[in-house]
């Protein structure tokens, strides 16, 4: 009798050294990641690192013409934006990682055919 779970479990083991380096590289990439967001009239500019902290923010001198609650409305896009993205890259690289994990793209089987 054999057990796909058992022959899933050695496949991980086998490959276990090699994704956690990938994982790792992939982890120290994203530390070094950041992403940007602008607002719709392009005044401002913010960067987001991969966590979603602000890491910068430009504001165009022409935006200083808006009024307060304006400008505060193309900062909170362009900020809303730069975590958008940021967090799109984090799934991003978390995705190709994962979907090289041994046995990533096989569906759990209890050995009767059934999931």
């Amino acid at each position: 009798m054999t057990f796909p779970a058992l022959d899933r479990i050695e496949a991980l083991a086998r490959n276990l050294d090699g994704w956690q380096r990938q994982l790792a590289d992939r982890m120290a990439e994203l530390e070094q990641s950041s992403a940007q967001g602008v607002s719709d009239s392009g005044l401002v500019t913010v960067t987001a690192a991969a966590d979603g902290k602000i890491l910068s923010t430009e504001i165009n001198a022409r935006a200083m013409r808006l009024d307060s609650y304006t400008l505060a409305e193309e900062f909170t896009a362009a900020a809303n934006r730069a975590q958008e993205a940021a967090a799109a890259r984090v799934r991003e690289i978390v995705g190709e990682v994962m979907g090289d994990a041994p046995g990533a793209d096989r569906r759990p089987d209890d050995g009767y055919g059934r999931y």
